[in-house]
């Protein structure tokens, strides 16, 4: 999967297995159901860079119906990793023609940050983004929450996303060749002068995104729960958002994520996981 000869019509999903199967780093990781709690942070650090923001501001119900536009998300991702083969696939040709009619005219702001007068979701770079940030945050959040992760499973992990990320629009020659590169590329994006800037737009969404309207939930709760998951910003897009953070929560957080560590150490991973995901490995159960 490391070679660069895998493009877009190469990489073909397994008509039982699907893109991945049992034996992937893919599966273990994105089975666990905790990993939902980081989900807010990838979706602040996708919306971070000024031109998904601007995307996701003009071309979203995210704020009218934002657990609309969230669920339809979700299910495309876990259609995407624990599908067959042809959920898998029909996964893949919806969301290229979701990103197909995304393209526009940034604001003023956002022009004046990128240099960019047109933006598009199929641009590579773009989606480079999104797929590093749900890398890079599972990976935190199964070490903080599930289990050690290795750096050779790490690395496994990005070239199985890499592989199937050819046929989202990015080429091998754009993303990063394997774990080490990733985290380089990572810090270069996310460095005070780099490409990641919070803008206004952006800073309109995160409310939604940090305490989201939980039906029947407490706000006190709701706000114990993201806890975890903002922790695993880094601290300078915390401050851009302005989302406030000082010891105790930090503490709280910390707290948390040790209850969430024994819970998952207790209960077995067939309790534990989503449920498409025990779904898929009772499909592929002995193959």
């Amino acid at each position: 999967m490391t070679t660069d000869h895998i493009d877009r019509t190469t990489t073909r999903a397994d008509p039982l297995l699907g893109f991945y199967g049992p034996d992937s780093v893919m599966w273990r990781i994105n089975r666990e159901a905790v990993l939902l709690g980081a989900g807010p942070a990838a979706l602040l650090l996708q919306v971070a860079h000024p031109l998904v923001a601007a995307g996701v501001a003009q071309h979203s119900d995210f704020r009218a119906d934002p657990f609309a536009r969230l669920r339809r998300t979700l299910r495309t991702t876990l259609d995407m990793v624990f599908g067959d083969g042809p959920t898998a696939e029909r996964a893949i040709r919806r969301l290229n023609a979701v990103h197909a009619g995304v393209r526009g005219v940034p604001d003023e702001e956002t022009r004046r940050l990128t240099g960019v007068d047109r933006y598009r979701a199929l641009d590579p770079e773009l989606l480079l983004w999104v797929q590093a940030t749900l890398i890079v945050t599972s990976i935190q959040g199964y070490r903080r929450w599930v289990g050690h992760v290795t750096d050779a499973e790490a690395d496994r992990f990005w070239q199985e996303a890499r592989a199937v990320g050819t046929r989202l629009g990015i080429p091998l020659r754009t993303s990063p060749t394997d774990w080490p590169g990733l985290l380089r590329y990572w810090d270069r994006m996310l460095d005070p002068d780099g490409p990641i800037q919070v803008t206004t737009e952006a800073r309109a969404m995160a409310p939604l995104l940090v305490r989201p309207p939980l039906p029947l939930t407490p706000g006190w709760a709701v706000d114990a729960l993201a806890l975890p998951g903002i922790a695993l910003l880094p601290p300078r897009i915390r401050a851009a958002y302005g989302i406030p953070w000082d010891a105790r929560r930090e503490r709280t957080a910390a707290g948390i994520a040790t209850a969430v560590r024994t819970w998952t150490s207790l209960v077995p991973a067939s309790l534990r996981s989503m449920p498409p995901a025990r779904a898929a490995f009772r499909r592929t159960r002995g193959s």
